[in-house]
This record gives C-alpha cells, structure tokens and sequence, in this order.
C-alpha cells in the first residue's frame, strides 16, 4: 500500500513537474513572437523596398589533397557570376533587415544561396550589412566529377554598400564558407569549403 501511495506521489510531481516546463515553453514562444510583433508593428511606418542584383565573384576553395596537404581551388577575375532578388525592410531610421534569394556559380559548381542580413546605414551614402548565408548545391551528384558530401552548407557574410541613387546601390562582400560541402575528383581536392569575394549591383524598383 505504501508503495503504491509512493508511486502515485511520484507520477504527480513528475506530471507537475511536466507542466511547469511546458508553461515555461510557451511563455517563451509568446515573448519572442511579442517582440517579434513589436518590433513589426514599431517599423510599419518605413517602407518595404524590393529589387534585383547581379556581379562577379571571386572565389577561394580551400580543401586537402590526398596527403591531406592543403589544396583548392581560386578562380579567376571574371569567370564566375551571380544573380537574384533583393527585398529590404526598414525598421528604423538606419537599420533594415535583407533577404536576398541568389544563384551563384563557382567553377563548375551551381550554388542556391539565401543569405539574412542586418544592414546598418553609418555614414552618408554608406553602409554595412552582415549576416548569415544558406547555402544549397542543386547540382546532379559526380557532375563534372564532382562529389556532394553535404548539399547544405552555411556561410557567415560582411559587406559594405554605397547608394548611388534611389534605385542603384553598388554592393561588395566577403563571404566565410563554414562547411565542408564537394570533393574534386579529378583535380583531387577534397572537404572544400568556398570563400567568396562579391561585387555588384543592386537595383530597386
């Protein structure tokens, strides 16, 4: 009898105490999606603006070779590009949140980038942005004997921007590939990882 009083007991604490826990997720979820409205509802006053932007990138693959000795890949000047949509919301004076869907090709690699910026205005016609970057391999796996360990990848993005006008913005950054994503069969380089150097232009309709 006293084991099964003891028992009983022990359900309803762990039962209490399951209750507890999920009274404190969900408080959490209601204060973030506060702030989250708060912070919506603070920038309905700035406009919401969206365009399209184009350039060349710069790439350095850094990777191994079957030593394990550093190896890779750098591109040269103009033979690599990207392109994609732009859309940036203000949420205050000098600050906006980007989303820029992207297709970018690096050697014989196609990659679908989706980077989220914060982009801060700091002097003049300048500002900054950085962020954090998707990045997806589409490509059929051993094309032009590529292998695809990881078709996602993450990034972290810095970069600089100079308005031209209203509508053109002329925009540089520097993107630190984090994961080890393709192997190059025949060139034998392996675990490579993209850094990208990027220049272009944005235009907002």
């Amino acid at each position: 009898m006293y084991f099964l009083v003891y028992i009983n007991k022990k359900e309803i604490l762990i039962k209490m105490k399951c209750i507890n826990i999920n009274k404190n997720i969900e408080s959490k979820s209601l204060n973030v999606l506060f702030l989250f409205l708060t912070i919506f509802a603070y920038s309905q006053q700035y406009p919401l603006k969206y365009g399209v932007k184009a350039g060349w990138n710069y790439s350095n693959v850094n990777a191994i070779d079957e030593n394990g000795e550093p190896s890779g890949y750098l591109s040269d000047i103009i033979d690599e590009a990207y392109a994609g949509f732009v859309l940036e919301k203000q949420i205050s004076r000098k600050s906006y949140l980007q989303v820029a869907p992207t297709v970018s090709y690096t050697e014989s690699v196609t990659f679908v980038e989706l980077p989220i910026y914060y982009k801060h205005d700091f002097y003049r016609k300048f500002s900054f942005v950085i962020g954090p970057k998707l990045n997806y391999i589409p490509d059929e796996q051993y094309n032009n004997f590529y292998y695809f360990r990881r078709r996602f990848g993450i990034s972290g993005d810095i970069g600089l921007n100079y308005k031209i006008s209203d509508h053109f913005t002329l925009e540089g950054s520097f993107s630190k590939g984090f994961t080890k994503q393709f192997d190059q069969l025949i060139l034998t380089y392996y675990h490579a990882r993209r850094d990208v150097y990027r220049i272009g232009l944005i235009y907002f309709f």
